[in-house]
């Protein structure tokens, strides 16, 4: 992103994100913001566009999958696309200090997280710290038709981008003037799309 550019809108910056991944899908992708000037603009200071929390996973790329570069994307990672003190510190910071307009919770298909979860897999140390919003989001959704797995996933997004829209002081504060757009997404490793959840808008 041009760093002397007016700020976008939540909108408009999902509009953004959604023509970047069709562009990803169909593999024209433009990868914009990857040369040197763009990596020199940005050297003291940046203004991503967005907030994107996503899972660790390596098959989910966030500035691949939206075709964007350097400086465009504030990226939180961890497994499950789960929330904790320095994970919603983290948002927190790029909706407060970088003014991001948009936070996106992305979760994905056939997430491993999720699968050792539902599996009933033993998650020792501070793995086991993954486990209890990924057990609220498949309970909600175990009587749904279609992939256990992949339907907590979704579940999952919408679960943290409610909470992350809701956290007070400052992100709330932000989603209640307007400011501020928080929602969920999910990525199909397949078909590269990704699609936004129904239900998911903070606003």
């Amino acid at each position: 992103m041009n760093q002397d550019s007016p700020r976008p809108t939540a909108d408009q910056v999902l509009e953004t994100l959604l023509e970047g991944n069709k562009r990803f899908v169909a593999g024209q992708l433009l990868h914009p913001n990857h040369c040197q000037e763009s990596r020199l603009l940005v050297v003291d200071g940046q203004k991503p566009i967005a907030t994107v929390l996503t899972c660790a996973d390596s098959r989910v790329p966030p500035v691949d999958i939206f075709d964007q570069g350097i400086g465009d994307l504030f990226v939180v990672r961890v497994a499950g696309n789960i929330i904790g003190d320095h994970t919603l510190g983290s948002i927190e910071y790029a909706v407060s200090m970088l003014q991001t307009p948009l936070v996106v919770v992305m979760g994905h298909a056939s997430c491993g997280a999720v699968s050792a979860v539902i599996g009933g897999k033993k998650l020792n140390g501070h793995m086991a710290t993954l486990a209890p919003p990924i057990q609220a989001a498949a309970k909600k959704v175990q009587a749904n038709t279609g992939d256990l797995v992949n339907n907590t996933s979704r579940e999952v997004a919408k679960l943290i981008a409610r909470r992350i829209a809701e956290s007070e002081p400052i992100i709330a504060d932000h989603v209640k003037d307007g400011s501020v757009k928080v929602i969920a997404m999910y990525y199909d490793l397949r078909s590269g799309a990704v699609t936004v959840l129904d239900d998911s808008s903070s606003n």
